[in-house]
Parts: C-alpha cells; structure tokens; sequence
C-alpha cells in the first residue's frame, strides 16, 4: 500500500533556522563563527544570579511575602515582579505603564510573542513583517497558522510606501491585524526607525487599525548617535512592547516579558495573554524572577550601568569588523568583485552584499574549506530576497577572531571569484 507524502508546517525551512544557528559550530568545531547572535561569553556572569537572589531576599524580608512560598510555589500566571518591571521601563526606556497587571512575565522573547499572537489572531487576520525578519516571530506565526505577509524592507522603511502597500492589502480584503517590527537595529540587517517613521507607523496602525508587535532586543546597545524613543514611549494604545533580558543581563534566565496596550477605549489583553500562558507554562520560574528583579532593585530599576562595558566591548568589535572588511575588500576592486557592507549604529550585525548567491551550500563550504561560518541573510527571507547577502555577528567573537575570520572570508569570496572567472 503506497502512502503520499504530505508536508507539514515541520517541514517549513522558517522553522530550521534557530536550530540550524545552534548547530552550525558543534559540526564544524574548528571554524570560526560569526553567525550567531549569541552575547559575548565574557558576560554571562554567574555571580549574576547570586547577587540578584540575595537582594531579591532582602527586598522581600522588608515585607509580609513568605520567601518559601514567593520562590518555591506556583506563583501568579502574570508574573510576580510588575511593579518592578514597570519602574524600570520607565527608567530606561521612558514607557509609562498605568497598570502593573497589563505586564505578563514570560520564558523569554519566544513565549512573549507566542502570547501576543495567540491573543490578537484569535479570530483570523493578517502579520505584517520586514523581509528579511528574524525567524522567531515568523516560525512561531507559521506553527499557530496565521497568515504571514512580507514586505521589502525598502518598502517597510518607507512610510508612504508602506502605506500604499497596507492599503492594498486591505483593499483585497485581507484584514491585517499586526505588524512586527524591531524598530532599532533589526535582526539580521540591522536597519532602524527614524523618529519620523515610527510616529508615522503609529499613524498608520491607528488609520487601519492594527496593531504593532515592538521588539526592543538591541535598545542598549547604541554606539553612536541619539537614542530614538521606542514606539511604546509615543503611544501605548497600539503597541505591544516585547521585551527580553537576554542581550541586558544573560540568555540563560530565559527572561522575558510583554507589555499590552493601554489607554482609553483599548481592550484589555491581559486576561487573554494570562489564559494562554497558563495552559502553556502556567507561570515564569520564580527563581528567575527574583534574579531579574534584585538586579533592577539593586542598580536603581536601570541596567544603563550594568550594561556601559557590554556597550563599549561591542562597539569595538564591531569597528574592528569593519576596519577588517575595509582591508579585506578594498573598494578600489571592480563593479563585478565588489563587497560592500552597511555601517550599523547599533545592534550585534553587520549584513555584507557579495557579488555572487550565497545559500545554504556556499555557507557549509564556506565553514568545511575555509573554517569560517557566515550565515546566509536570504535564510531570514519569506520573499527568496537577499540572495547575495551574508549576516556577519560580532556579538561573541574576540577581536583576533574577527581579523581572522573576515580574513577567511576573503579567502573563501576570491576563490568563488576565481572559479567565476575561470
């Protein structure tokens, strides 16, 4: 009896990619990684926890909270630490939160949009998302069955592009429901939102009525010019802010939260986010809680501080990457050899233009002859975009690595250029 195959969403490559980023190092041991976006190990202090935890514990022997019961019980499905998440991203980021219930703590970025999406899609509707976009928000999309539409980045940065586009998806008669954004230093191209765009996306959410899912991984982490006020700062009534501890404090906590929109006439979404929470990880380990919590407490509700050296640390690296592309890749080389690269403020990337398709092949013999693996941008593509694009991270590579892994880079660029020619 003969049994045809039918796909499945498994089967779709958007939902490979993490696992192929976590996997690229451990096959090719000896090669030199720049395409994880994993913070530096420097950073990932242990003592970290130890210091949150005890003054987590003092914090709550000045109150009548039992510290058995607050860290080794069920605790509430939204978190236990609101309020002190709401004093910090007022501190730092300039978000004002009416009401500590409409923040729900969550495992992290990924639970925190899982939440979000199951809340607002709950009745069918359309995703809007730069192309190319981090596979996170995408994957989880593809695995609820939302439909997701990409737009160009070129598009999706130009506001009255933008709405042009949104208007003609409506007017097809599809509903959009959402739109995702990193509005500072995006994942995997690094581009960012002027404060003229972000007010006119605001504009634009409220004209057709959709929301905006905010993803501030890389808000810390400026290296030049003015901070631009997260979208959630100017107006909180279409704005869910997805928020992570990942990059600020270590990945490992897997520490995240979402903040619902709030204000006048708005529908109130923490019950929802609650509910779907409670059936998936019914409450945030409260261990990891008090760890986040006894740091903000400890450093005045801020991580400014805490995270100035990580700051300075990356925005070397990231200087020393692109004193290495301009040695490596002179411009002096012609139109068709040409490599050039963008010039981020800001974030864990650098996104690289080759003169030739760079896919999944050209990244496993780029790191099994030359040792060095660089990932592909197109992978980060809904639209098949991005095909001679390559995502360099200098996030959790030493200087010394980066100088020779560019180096290699080149190796492996004159060698696809010699087989050209050839």
């Amino acid at each position: 009896m003969t049994h045809s195959f039918h796909p499945s969403v498994f089967d779709d490559p958007t939902l490979n990619v993490i696992h192929l980023l976590n996997t690229l190092s451990s096959e090719n041991p000896e090669a030199i990684s720049l395409a994880s976006g994993r913070p530096d190990d420097e950073y990932c202090d242990p003592s970290l926890i130890h210091k949150g935890l005890a003054r987590f514990t003092q914090y709550l022997a000045d109150t009548d909270q039992s510290l058995a019961t607050t860290l080794c019980q069920y605790g509430k499905t939204g978190g236990i630490i609101n309020p002190i998440l709401a004093r910090y991203l007022y501190k730092d980021e300039d978000i004002s939160v009416e009401n500590a219930d409409n923040i729900v703590v969550c495992l992290g970025f990924q639970e925190a949009a899982t939440l979000t999406l199951l809340s607002v899609f709950d009745d069918g509707g359309v995703l809007l998302v730069p192309d190319p976009v981090f596979c996170g928000i995408t994957g989880i999309a593809k695995l609820l069955g939302i439909r997701v539409v990409p737009v160009a980045m070129d598009i999706f940065l130009d506001p009255t592009a933008l709405r042009l586009l949104a208007r003609a998806i409506e007017s097809a008669g599809d509903k959009i429901k959402a739109l995702y954004v990193i509005p500072d230093f995006s994942n995997p191209t690094s581009d960012c939102l002027g404060l003229a765009e972000r007010k006119e996306l605001l504009a634009l959410a409220e004209e057709l009525d959709f929301f905006i899912l905010e993803d501030n991984a890389y808000s810390y982490f400026r290296y030049e010019g003015s901070k631009v006020p997260a979208l959630k700062a100017l107006e909180s009534r279409r704005v869910f802010y997805l928020g992570s501890f990942a990059k600020s404090i270590f990945p490992g906590l897997r520490m995240g939260y979402v903040v619902a929109p709030e204000g006048e006439g708005v529908k109130p979404f923490s019950t929802q986010l609650c509910k779907a929470k409670s059936l998936v990880t019914v409450n945030t380990p409260a261990l990891c809680q008090a760890v986040v919590a006894g740091l903000l407490i400890e450093h005045q509700y801020s991580l400014k501080a805490l995270n100035q050296p990580r700051v300075l640390a990356y925005q070397q690296k990231r200087n020393t990457m692109i004193d290495c592309l301009e040695h490596e890749f002179p411009y002096s080389l012609g139109v068709e050899q040409r490599v050039t690269w963008n010039r981020p403020a800001g974030g864990f990337f650098i996104n690289v233009q080759l003169p030739f398709a760079f896919g999944y092949l050209q990244m496993c013999e780029c790191a099994n002859q030359f040792k060095v693996i660089v990932f592909p941008t197109s992978l980060f593509s809904l639209m098949n975009g991005a095909s001679t694009q390559v995502r360099l991270s200098f996030s959790n590579a030493s200087l010394e690595q980066i100088e020779r892994a560019v180096s290699r880079l080149r190796a492996y660029v004159d060698f696809k250029q010699g087989n050209r020619r050839g």
